[in-house]
């Protein structure tokens, strides 16, 4: 009798542990240091952008991702987002409610196609032009041909196909 006493006052004292136990976060404050894992389907990725993004959409903390596909920087502003941008993956955007994320992203199931259309800028103010004669172009793009060219803009891929020195 003693001993099932015991045991029943045993399991009484741990239950009651582990209601109280409570493990909750608050909120991350400016100034904290947040980090994370980035990771797709094949495993953790290397070089990613992580951004804090005020309310404007402007950047205010930037960090890319190491070999582990760990990043860590310090919270300016608790009410911002933290925006993952990756060619080839649905861009992730999630509010910043805790100092620890485990993020998979998700590869694009389509690679959209992007047109291009340039223009000489007519009417040129010179020798005039005729419009039949002007000089104009038109190219369209598949986007699974950027796919192993290793690049993290689409400026940089219209830049190494086509030649083109965009500034955007």
């Amino acid at each position: 009798m003693k001993a099932s006493k015991l045991i029943s006052l045993m399991v009484l004292l741990f239950s009651h542990a582990a209601v109280t136990t409570v493990f909750a976060q608050d909120k991350p404050k400016a100034g904290d240091t947040f980090s994370g894992i980035i990771r797709d389907k094949y495993g953790p990725m290397i070089w990613v952008n992580v951004v804090e993004l005020d309310s404007s959409d402007s950047v205010v903390a930037h960090t890319v991702t190491d070999f582990g596909g760990n990043f860590s920087f310090r919270l300016v502003n608790p009410d911002d987002r933290m925006q993952i941008p990756c060619v080839g993956y649905e861009t992730v955007v999630i509010p910043i409610d805790t100092t620890f994320f485990e993020i998979k992203m998700k590869e694009w199931d389509e690679l959209p196609q992007v047109e291009m259309n340039t223009d000489s800028g007519y009417p040129y103010k010179g020798i005039p032009i005729p419009i039949r004669e002007a000089a104009k172009s038109v190219d369209t793009i598949d986007m699974s041909d950027f796919e192993s060219l290793g690049i993290y803009t689409i400026e940089d891929a219209l830049n190494a196909k086509m030649g083109l020195d965009l500034q955007c």
